[in-house]
């Protein structure tokens, strides 16, 4: 599936979230302590340095699958790298190190790797855009984590808006099928809207400034639905729409906030759309 961002906004966005982690592991300046130990409530029985090491492992594999260009087959090395990762009891400056050095290979990759070049994917053989994809996703939702960890919901840093599009659209169109035969089925259909807004708050076709690409002509409906899964329900016809903010819906997609959110509008079944955030729609 193709991304609704362009190649030199994915790689600008992939940069920004990884450069947030960063920041936040960084803390307010020299001397400032930060505690890797508190836990993560968005990944229960994690810590935030048991979640830095699970980004910077992921992060790694990225770049490693561009570089390695096996189509047919994954990218292994995963535990070596894990164990390179300095124990909790070093602090936060020794996992921003290792982190920093990781992310930059990574980027590295990615910037010097033309996006159509052959790589292997969740799906099998594809191309190597598919990681920078992945990778702005997975590291933006566990920014939140982190952030949120450190400093609670209320201090994470908004997510652009066309960026947010993208991640609601790559869960609905890549992950949440990679990851069907690991989720319950959904009993109910769930259909979303992004509603993007302009400069001045006003709802608005487009996307934010520096948005790639530009305007509802090039951007096509903001609207997805998740099937509900043949047999899963006593109600095959049930249907829930949610209406709401492109960042909203991510962190709904992905299980970070409720459907009590701020900003989302919820019609039809919203039993059925409850039952289905408590069973979880991802892994």
């Amino acid at each position: 599936m193709t991304a609704r961002l362009g190649q030199t906004r994915m790689l600008d966005a992939l940069e920004a979230q990884v450069g947030l982690v960063r920041f936040a592991l960084a803390g307010d300046g020299p001397g400032t302590v930060v505690d890797v130990t508190a836990p993560v409530a968005s990944c229960p029985g994690w810590t935030v340095h048991d979640l830095v090491v699970h980004l910077g492992i992921v992060n790694w594999w990225g770049g490693a699958t561009v570089r390695e260009a096996t189509p047919d087959s994954r990218t292994r090395g995963m535990s070596p790298v894990k164990h390179s990762a300095p124990p909790a009891t070093e602090g936060s400056a020794a996992l921003v190190d290792w982190y920093s050095g990781l992310t930059a290979e990574m980027l590295r990759t990615f910037t010097d790797t033309a996006p159509d070049a052959p790589a292997w994917t969740f799906s099998g053989p594809g191309r190597a855009d598919f990681w920078p994809r992945r990778q702005l996703h997975e590291t933006l939702v566990h920014r939140w984590d982190i952030e949120n960890a450190l400093h609670g919901a209320a201090a994470t840093t908004p997510v652009p808006e066309d960026v947010a599009v993208d991640t609601v659209d790559e869960f609905c169109t890549v992950m949440r099928p990679h990851m069907a035969a690991h989720v319950p089925p959904l009993a109910v259909t769930i259909r979303l809207r992004a509603v993007p807004h302009g400069p001045e708050g006003a709802a608005a076709g487009g996307l934010a400034t520096g948005a790639e690409p530009l305007g509802a002509g090039s951007l096509g409906a903001v609207e997805w639905e998740l099937p509900a899964t043949d047999g899963a329900g006593p109600d095959p016809t049930g249907v829930v729409e949610v209406a709401g903010p492109p960042e909203t819906l991510a962190l709904l997609l992905w299980g970070r906030v409720g459907a009590d959110a701020a900003g989302l509008e919820i019609t039809g079944d919203r039993d059925g759309l409850d039952a289905a955030l408590e069973a979880g729609l991802s892994t």
